[in-house]
């Protein structure tokens, strides 16, 4: 998975829950991108050299992070 993919999924889900945030993607070095997502209370980050697993654990943390809401 791309940054930008990663990027339009963690906005979509956070979207989904009501969450607003941000994203940008940033030259880390030489050969390194970093994808940071900002909301009001946390800020993440990965790296565009891990593999794929480490870009789902990211989404799956912003996931834990904000949980959905059952419906009331």
């Amino acid at each position: 998975m791309e940054l930008q993919q990663a990027a339009n999924e963690a906005m979509a889900y956070l979207d989904s829950v009501g969450v607003a945030a941000e994203y940008e993607i940033r030259m880390y070095d030489y050969k390194t991108d970093q994808l940071m997502v900002f909301t009001d209370d946390y800020i993440t980050g990965t790296h565009s050299s891990m593999p794929d697993d480490s870009i789902r654990m990211f989404i799956d943390n912003i996931k834990e992070q904000y949980p959905q809401k059952s419906p009331a």
